[in-house]
């Protein structure tokens, strides 16, 4: 191709090479010379001028240019938003990956009405909230009426989920938490590292620890004899502060719902996970669910 044709002489030229009736749905990514992958945004519908303009890089010129073909032309694409969620099912012990393609100005309520249609409920009237999680940890829970135009899904990971039944029943002394499951870091035992899947848990004003492990046993299956050697501590900022069984532990937790995600209930215990995330054949006492991707 010449080095002046237009954007929409070469998208001509890739959808003619690749049997496309509709050159629009050629999208197409620039070549980063350094890291020598694509860029990360790709380029908008008629975003740039000239072939020229794909091909450079600071002051370098590259002879690679990525495309996608899309199934829908690009100018609709960019008046949507896709969010890439992934749904963790109440009772059974899967996830799926969905695809979320909305309006800009669609709202959080949009797309978990959207996950509704996508999804197996475990009842018709269940309700479902989209949390944001990094690391491990739970950093936020949206509002259903914020909009969708601003979230970002590329350092995030977006989960939607159902609310427990006992979380809309909250007592006036009773506390909903963050529990993480961590292991002390083999090069620093004073620091934590968090692995598996948070969640949340409501916890009675006079609940011992006992009592709390009976339910994260239930809830998490695992066996006696693995679960015997867990730990179980209070964090607050990356310290750990040990329970006794008889301990009452609503007596460290403030009374805030989904706030305070730097205080928590650390469960300690070995991280038996692959390294590698998301591999196909996990057992789920490695605590994180095997996953299914649908687009």
């Amino acid at each position: 191709m010449s080095k002046i044709f237009t954007y929409d002489q070469v998208v001509e030229k890739v959808a003619e090479k690749l049997g496309v009736d509709d050159p629009s749905k050629i999208r197409l990514t620039s070549h980063n010379c350094y890291s020598q992958q694509p860029k990360p945004q790709p380029i908008k519908y008629r975003g740039v001028e000239r072939l020229l303009d794909m091909l450079i890089h600071y002051n370098q010129t590259s002879d690679i240019l990525y495309y996608e073909v899309l199934d829908i032309p690009l100018p609709e694409l960019q008046a949507l938003k896709t969010l890439k969620v992934t749904y963790h099912h109440a009772t059974k012990d899967e996830v799926s990956v969905h695809s979320i393609r909305l309006p800009k100005n669609s709202t959080v309520g949009d797309v978990l009405n959207d996950i509704k249609t996508k999804v197996e409920l475990s009842h018709t009237n269940a309700e479902l909230r989209l949390l944001e999680v990094f690391y491990h940890k739970i950093y936020k829970v949206f509002a259903p009426n914020e909009k969708i135009e601003n979230i970002n899904d590329q350092y995030w990971t977006l989960r939607a989920e159902e609310v427990p039944e006992e979380e809309k029943n909250l007592g006036p002394f009773d506390r909903l938490i963050h529990v993480y499951h961590f292991t002390k870091d083999t090069q620093n035992q004073t620091q934590v590292q968090n692995f598996g899947e948070p969640f949340f848990m409501v916890i009675r004003e006079d609940e011992t620890l006992s009592s709390i492990k009976e339910r994260i046993q239930k809830k998490l299956k695992v066996p006696d004899e693995d679960f015997s050697k867990w730990k179980f501590a209070y964090i607050s900022l990356g310290r750990p502060d040990y329970f006794e069984d008889s301990d009452t532990v609503a007596l460290k937790f403030q009374r805030n719902m989904y706030g305070a995600w730097e205080q928590y209930l650390g469960l300690e215990h070995p991280d038996t996970a692959p390294r590698k995330a998301h591999t196909a054949n996990q057992n789920r006492h490695s605590f994180e669910r095997p996953v299914k991707i649908y687009n």
